[in-house]
Formats: structure tokens, C-alpha cells, sequence
């Protein structure tokens, strides 16, 4: 278990210091020093009412999860682990197009205070070369026919050396270990927050297109030969391009194009 950096602890008075009062984020800022799971809390926060913006943090999670309720390992104290709780007034079929505004967001926050150069694996993670530096689990609710609200939950490696004494069955990384420097955590917090709020508006304002063209660019399987695990079973074929909805467009063995809207992808090698 890494030492707790007492100079570098998430303290929601720093975060907020950082935040414009106009944010959305600036009014519920949770903190807690460990809990079973960020996205589990928020959700259960939104089912009594808890407002758009709602940020719940924790330094360390007892249960934390990814996608397919695979476990998210992350020591305490060094990573970033947070879910956002959002109510957009969005079709519900553009879901995850949130999810690749905050990997945007969160791309985009590590090259600016880190210079890393991170990519998007579609749906959910992010990636420095091969390693997995992050993955995001995108949970929602709908009532009549709409967004009720959207929990999206990042998982961040940032100060911790993935792989000394710990069980990971993925190849993974983090700042740190790319970059041989001790980042801020609630510095880089801010800088993703703020990010992916000014995305969000854009959204929300039906402002899609730049959005869309930049997670195509950022995706490490565009052009590339895929294999997809989906409950369909697995599915081969070339990564064209995400449309903007979020889905993958791919060009299978028999020549036609097929959009897939969830699964697990591994390039072909």
C-alpha cells in the first residue's frame, strides 16, 4: 500500500477555489475517504434527488468496478477515482456520447499538466501506448422515455506504479510511470472538470460536430483490424469510425458495415 503524500490529499476547498462559481460543479463536491464505489454512491444520491454537477470522490474504493462488473484495482491515496452525476436533456440513444466527453476531457487534462499523449480505446478507456492509464463505467437511468439522469465514473492512475506486488490482468500505466513526475491530483481534477463542462455545454447547444471529429482522432482502432466480444459473439473486421451516437462502424470479413454498440475490442494482430 502506497504512503499517504499529506501534500497532495483531495481537498474540496482547493478544488473548488479552482472551479468559476458558474460551474456546475461548484455546489456538490462529496468527498469521502473510502468507499465501496463512487458510481454506487452517486447513483444513489441521484435516485433522492441530488443535483446536476454532483461530484462524488473518493481516496479509496472497497469495491470499485468497471465495465461488465469487472473490479477496478486502484490503491488509496494516489489515484483519481470520482463519478459525476449529470441530467442532460439528451435523446437516450446519445447516453454515450458523454462517455467520450469526459475521455476527451480527461485526454485532454493529462497532455495539458503532464504533456502525455493519451488515446481513446472505444467504449470506455484510455490508453498511453499499450497500457491502460484509465477506464470510465457510464451508468443511467430513464423514466418516460427519458435521461432521468447519467452517472459517469473515471478511474485515473496517477501517482501509483502499476504492477509492484499487484494482481492486474491488463497491461497498465500511469502518469507517473510515464512521466517520472508526481502530478497534482486535485490540480488535474479541476483541469478535467473544467474540460469536460465546456464540452457539455457544447453538447447540450447541439454543438456536436467538433466533439465527434476528435474522439475519432483520438481513437487508437480507427483504421485498424478489430476483434469484438459482444453477446452476439465475436465479431472481426476493420474500425472505420465512431458515428455520433458513440457506436463503432466497422467493415466486417464479408465486406459490410456494421455498427456495434457494445463490446469489448482487442486489435487483431
Amino acid at each position: 500500500m502506497p504512503q499517504k503524500d499529506l501534500k497532495d490529499l483531495l481537498d474540496q476547498r482547493i478544488i473548488l477555489n479552482r472551479l468559476s462559481s458558474s460551474s456546475i460543479f461548484s455546489k456538490n463536491i462529496i468527498l469521502h475517504k473510502r468507499v465501496d464505489s463512487t458510481n454506487l454512491l452517486a447513483k444513489e444520491m441521484a435516485s433522492r434527488g441530488a443535483p446536476e454537477g454532483t461530484v462524488v470522490l473518493a481516496e479509496e474504493q472497497t469495491a470499485g468496478r468497471g465495465r461488465l462488473e469487472r473490479q477496478w484495482l486502484s490503491p488509496g491515496y494516489v489515484n483519481l477515482l470520482f463519478s459525476i452525476l449529470l441530467r442532460p436533456s439528451l435523446p437516450v440513444d446519445q447516453v454515450f456520447v458523454l462517455t467520450m466527453t469526459l475521455a476527451i476531457a480527461a485526454v485532454d487534462g493529462v497532455k495539458a499538466l503532464c504533456g502525455l499523449n493519451g488515446l481513446i480505446k472505444w467504449p470506455n478507456d484510455l490508453y498511453i501506448g499499450d497500457r491502460k492509464l484509465g477506464g470510465i463505467l457510464t451508468e443511467f437511468s430513464t423514466r418516460g422515455g427519458k435521461i432521468e439522469y447519467v452517472i459517469l465514473g473515471l478511474g485515473l492512475n496517477v501517482n501509483w506504479n502499476p504492477g509492484e506486488g499487484e494482481d492486474i490482468i491488463y497491461p497498465a500505466t500511469s502518469i507517473f510511470a510515464e512521466s517520472g513526475a508526481r502530478v497534482s491530483r486535485n490540480e488535474l481534477l479541476v483541469t478535467i472538470l473544467k474540460g469536460f463542462e465546456d464540452h457539455y455545454r457544447q453538447l447540450l447547444s447541439g454543438r456536436i460536430e467538433a466533439l465527434h471529429e476528435r474522439w475519432n482522432r483520438l481513437s487508437m482502432v480507427m483504421g485498424k483490424e478489430v476483434r469484438i466480444h459482444s453477446r452476439e459473439g465475436d465479431i472481426r473486421g476493420l474500425a472505420l469510425r465512431i458515428d455520433p451516437s458513440g457506436a463503432l462502424i466497422i467493415r466486417d470479413e464479408k465486406g459490410e458495415e456494421r455498427r456495434i454498440i457494445s463490446g469489448d475490442v482487442s486489435l487483431r494482430t
